[in-house]
């Protein structure tokens, strides 16, 4: 895992959904692991991604999210972003995938 970004995984207590705790700058260095984290965590079943530490996203990482909602609608499974902040909440919204998410 590279220095710059986090990823953590839980399972709620009631087992039914995992949280994915993501920190730090995604960008292209995180897309493979982060995506990777995802799909993971959708083999389980719901996933809820939590952006509250994540001080930076790219269009690599806006992708791995936007891989993860593609494949929660194909299972189904709930997929919820939440906890967007500052610049990365912006670039949510620009992008246009904010109200996708339900963050």
């Amino acid at each position: 895992m590279a220095d710059s970004y986090k990823i953590g995984r839980r399972r709620a207590a009631d087992g039914s959904t995992t949280l994915l705790h993501l920190g730090g700058e995604l960008d292209i260095s995180a897309r493979d692991e982060l995506r990777a984290a995802i799909l993971a965590a959708l083999a389980d079943g719901d996933v809820v991604i939590d952006l509250d530490a994540v001080t930076f996203i790219d269009s690599e990482a806006l992708g791995a999210l936007i891989d993860g909602y593609n494949e929660a609608r194909a299972k189904p499974a709930g997929y919820r972003v939440v906890n967007a902040n500052g610049l990365v909440a912006r670039v949510l919204k620009v992008s246009g995938v904010l109200e996708l998410f339900g963050a």
